[in-house]
């Protein structure tokens, strides 16, 4: 090839052959180069527009899930109070018979109390002498 004839021609059109070649730079850096940012769900992760509307949707569902989660949490809370009313109720009822708590329905509510802590010991004490009968070491705790 003929170089020296070439570097002659370059030399003598080399605005018309750079300007070209910065415009074709320049075209193929802006349709090529998206804007990004930094992930906000990913640190050290780069996303473009799409990327970032995928993690607000993937964040808005997180989101969601953690408020079901409070209000299921609010609902039980709810109903174990119900629930401890209700006994309450239940054992003022049985204590006072109806009517207003007296000394009578204590004691009544107390012995229940005691013969059912005998019940429930004589078990547990059954199940040790058990245990010891057959070698096994039953932990008390």
């Amino acid at each position: 090839m003929n170089w020296p004839g070439v570097k002659k021609w370059l030399d003598h059109n080399r605005f018309t052959t750079v300007f070209p070649l910065v415009a074709l730079s320049l075209w193929i850096w802006a349709a090529g180069c998206s804007p990004q940012t930094a992930s906000v769900i990913r640190p050290g992760q780069v996303i473009d527009a799409p990327g970032l509307a995928l993690e607000l949707k993937e964040w808005q569902a997180t989101v969601d899930i953690q408020a079901a989660r409070f209000e299921a949490a609010g609902e039980d809370l709810a109903a174990q109070a119900a629930r401890i009313s209700q006994a309450k109720e239940a054992i003022m009822k049985l204590a006072s018979g109806e009517a207003v708590a007296d000394l009578p329905g204590l004691v009544t509510l107390l012995m229940g109390g005691g013969v059912l802590g005998l019940l429930t010991d004589n078990v547990r004490k059954g199940g040790v002498i058990g245990g010891l009968k057959k070698g096994v070491e039953i932990r008390e705790g």
